[in-house]
């Protein structure tokens, strides 16, 4: 699995985010749509909490470039 750079995210693309720790807690990996993106974070909304609360009623949440990897 190849992380993304920054300048490769883009808005409404799927990603999971993969952090380091992943290695040994599987857990830890969500799956998610970008929302946003500025000059350091990609912002995702993670699947769980759309789910939930839908577009609208869902927190983006700031993720570093290196933990997420694109996914169709």
């Amino acid at each position: 699995m190849a992380t993304l750079k920054l300048s490769e995210i883009k808005p409404q693309m799927r990603v999971a985010y993969v952090p380091a720790h992943a290695e040994w807690d599987r857990n830890a990996i969500e799956c998610g749509t970008v929302s946003s993106v500025n000059h350091k974070y990609a912002f995702v909304k993670f699947d769980k909490q759309l789910s939930k609360f839908g577009w609208d009623g869902t927190t983006s949440q700031a993720c570093d470039p290196n933990d997420l990897v694109a996914i169709e």
